[in-house]
């Protein structure tokens, strides 16, 4: 059986959900390069894979990971759009439910109600509020999972700098939590895997059926990877070839759907 780790903190996107006149809510997420990262970690970039596809108008993706007897098996997931990016933000979404599916980071459906409170119990702010806009940002500086379930959980604002939210025993040892490591930018890390010559083919097909050209696709890998973004196309590594997969496919799948639409 396939064992997942826990998330670490610093692996912890903490969001804003609700804002009212006397505080606000908070969520845990992870996202897609996390779940890559523990992928490559625990079963290595060679034995697992993703593949997107539209079921009644919704994007799915499924995650394969090979087994014993060279086998695969696969768990899957839709995804929904999300507000700044919609190509993008519904094939992630549908990747990290996929990777919910086979255990990864199953742990942040346990977490408890995060509620902040405007103001702590000196009358001192606990975030910067600008009419309904949070100019805060905050982020986990411990947590701690035991048989699959959030037990302690510490959250840290960045302006002013505290903690704001306390659950369970965040010092069993009696040290204070600290801030998360410093994340080492994509180009000091490993050396990924890069795509296969097939793969590379089925890239160059798909940008011919998105109607864009090659240059426009090295763009838009730039951005999205400014550290690690290939010279060539041809140099691409396979997270990298997924992703821009993923944004290709559904745009040409959006390129279907209008000419479907205006043909009725």
């Amino acid at each position: 059986m396939i064992k997942f780790r826990d998330l670490r903190s610093d692996e912890i996107d903490v969001r804003v959900s609700t804002v009212s006149s006397k505080g606000i809510t908070l969520l845990l997420y992870k996202d897609a390069r996390c779940d890559m990262r523990i992928l490559d970690e625990t079963v290595g970039p060679e034995n697992w894979q993703r593949e997107h596809y539209e079921c009644k108008g919704n994007l799915f993706c499924r995650v394969g990971i090979r087994v014993k007897d060279n086998d695969w098996v696969w768990k899957s997931d839709c995804g929904t759009e999300s507000r700044t990016e919609a190509q993008k933000g519904e094939a992630s979404d549908s990747f990290k439910r996929a990777c919910f599916n086979w255990g990864i980071g199953r742990e942040l459906y346990t977490a408890p109600l995060i509620y902040v409170r405007q103001n702590d119990r000196n009358g001192d702010p606990n975030y910067i509020l600008d009419g309904n806009k949070i100019k805060t940002r905050f982020f986990a500086t411990y947590m701690r999972v035991e048989n699959g379930k959030i037990v302690a959980l510490n959250i840290e604002a960045t302006k002013p700098r505290k903690s704001v939210f306390t659950f369970g025993n965040c010092f069993p040892e009696g040290s204070a939590p600290t801030a998360p490591a410093p994340v080492k930018p994509e180009s000091q890390l490993k050396k990924p895997q890069k795509a296969t010559a097939e793969q590379i083919e089925q890239l160059l097909k798909a940008i011919h059926d998105a109607g864009v050209t090659t240059s426009q696709t090295m763009t838009r890998l730039r951005k999205l990877y400014p550290d690690s973004a290939p010279d060539a196309l041809g140099d691409i590594s396979y997270v990298q070839w997924s992703e821009i997969m993923s944004i290709l496919t559904n745009h040409i799948r959006e390129q279907k759907n209008k000419v479907e639409k205006h043909g009725n």
